[in-house]
């Protein structure tokens, strides 16, 4: 690590200490928890919601066939690696707990959304190439 802290972590002290000033005292034991606000343990989860956010909105309106399972499969399995670190660091980070298990519940049923749609339409699969005229059916 360098000695002189950068120009956002500058930005950054400043913005909490002002803030600091103002937070009132009932969501004080928050604030200045381990994993509060004030910490990358907050806000990383916080923004993480977005990939919860996204997965819904796949479930809800993107038709089967065009699901990822590279993908899906892989914030699936995420989901669960980070679930488990969630709760061996110290803190123990709950609100990491609680997106990463969300994340992997919501891309697991993508996966079996993908599947499920695979085997109901194996047969009717059929595959055509950009560069060939050929039509061929695909087995997977």
């Amino acid at each position: 690590m360098s000695k002189n802290p950068g120009a956002l972590s500058k930005v950054y002290k400043t913005v909490i200490s002002s803030v600091d000033r103002f937070v009132p005292g009932f969501v004080r034991p928050l604030w200045e928890s381990p994993a509060g606000p004030r910490t990358v343990f907050f806000w990383a989860p916080v923004f993480k919601w977005g990939l919860v956010l996204a997965g819904l909105g796949d479930s809800l309106s993107r038709p089967p066939q065009n699901i990822s399972l590279n993908q899906c499969g892989a914030l699936a399995a995420t989901g669960l690696i980070w679930s488990r670190y969630s709760v061996v660091i110290i803190p123990k980070n709950y609100s990491l707990l609680s997106v990463n298990l969300a994340v992997a519940i919501i891309q697991s049923y993508l996966v079996y959304k993908h599947l499920h749609w695979r085997a109901q339409n194996a047969r009717n699969a059929v595959y055509k190439h950009p560069n060939y005229s050929l039509w061929m059916e695909d087995d997977w």
